[in-house]
């Protein structure tokens, strides 16, 4: 099966599995955001845009994840960007690929738009002849949490497994696909 699960922080332990992290982040009260508003800097990774589907991407951008600047975040742009990793201290880390979030919302409106990011992310990452990415939880609203954040990230968590699983089939692909998190939540959903 081309989908694994790694229990970690995904800058920790994607470099020894995967060329590519592909992560969905917010501005708020949350540790998805820390991945490029510290860790880059604080573990000395140095970055340059790979791929932002033909959009302009202003420097400030770049610098945001030197210098906190929390306006210019790449989340916030209505594109995905894919940045190379340019120095060699992460493995076989070689890409970040980071989710629009214009709207910085705290989970998508529907299960529905994790397909759309999955599927885009995996063909972006397949055009730069990426063949191995780390997922973190892709926050969406279910239509049956009645507000109960656990059942909606267990539906977020099924539905990414569904997109990757269905794109994997669709594009006849051998891509290794990991999924991560700190408690190892994605493990029982395999």
């Amino acid at each position: 099966m081309p989908i694994h699960t790694i229990k970690g922080n995904i800058l920790a332990v994607a470099p020894l599995k995967s060329e590519a992290v592909a992560i969905w982040m917010c501005g708020g009260f949350n540790t998805r955001n820390a991945i490029w508003r510290y860790e880059i800097a604080n573990r000395g990774i140095k970055i340059e845009l790979a791929d932002s589907s033909g959009n302009l991407v202003a420097p400030a951008v770049l610098n945001s994840a030197y210098l906190s600047d929390t306006l210019n975040e790449p989340w916030r742009l209505n594109h995905e960007t894919l940045w190379k990793i340019t120095s060699n201290n992460q493995g076989l880390l070689k890409f970040l690929y980071i989710f629009p979030n214009a709207e910085d919302k705290i989970r998508l409106d529907s299960l529905n738009d994790i397909d759309k990011l999955i599927i885009r992310c995996l063909d972006v990452l397949q055009k730069n002849s990426i063949k191995s990415v780390s997922f973190i939880l892709i926050p969406a609203y279910s239509s049956a949490d009645n507000n109960n954040n656990d059942a909606s990230d267990i539906a977020s968590a099924n539905q990414m497994i569904e997109s990757i699983n269905a794109w994997l089939n669709n594009n006849n692909s051998e891509m290794q696909v990991y999924l991560v998190d700190r408690q190892d939540d994605f493990k029982a959903l395999l």
